[in-house]
């Protein structure tokens, strides 16, 4: 049970992910532009539809299959955001990761992603129970792994699209 939380957070995070690219597809397709890769806001709400699904489907019934499937869109989401910091002049470019609350692209971003997919691997190889199944044999704590996840997902959030800016205006106070 020890891995439930972190990988039912990363995957709560990858459906609230998908269901704002659905919502807000346009700076994921921006990101896409600056990177030369396909843009279409179709094919960006079709990879939103299938991280929503993928998320959903790891958070209600976490399998081998559901959790490769988080690992290897955190995977990718780590390729593509190394991908934007390596070029500098599209550092400030934001990754479309939550639609149009996206913040510029940030090293943390990168942290983030990898910690997410080291999570889901980690169910890959040993899934653990989920979030229903938990709530299912012990209420109480159900009750409190979904508080501490929503807690999470939401912490995780902020980290992604609030701490570029903090952290910015953080340096150049310290300047």
């Amino acid at each position: 049970m020890a891995l439930t939380p972190a990988f039912a957070c990363a995957s709560a995070l990858l459906a609230v992910a998908g269901a704002m690219k659905l919502r807000a597809p346009a700076a994921a397709s921006g990101a896409l532009r600056a990177m030369s890769l396909p843009a279409a806001t179709g094919a960006v709400r079709l990879v939103g539809a299938c991280e929503l699904v993928a998320g959903s489907w790891a958070l209600a019934s976490p399998g081998r299959l559901s959790a490769g499937l988080v690992a290897a869109a955190y995977g990718g989401f780590a390729v593509f955001v190394a991908g934007l910091l390596r070029d500098r002049g599209r550092r400030t470019a934001g990754c479309g990761c939550f639609g149009s609350a996206e913040a510029e692209v940030h090293p943390i971003h990168l942290v983030l992603n990898l910690l997410a997919a080291g999570a889901a691997l980690a169910a890959a190889i040993s899934p653990p129970p989920g979030v229903t199944e938990v709530i299912a044999h012990e209420a109480g704590v159900g009750v409190v792994l979904c508080a501490g996840v929503a807690a999470a997902v939401y912490a995780a959030y902020l980290v992604y699209t609030a701490a570029p800016a903090a952290w910015r205006a953080y340096r150049r106070e310290a300047a």
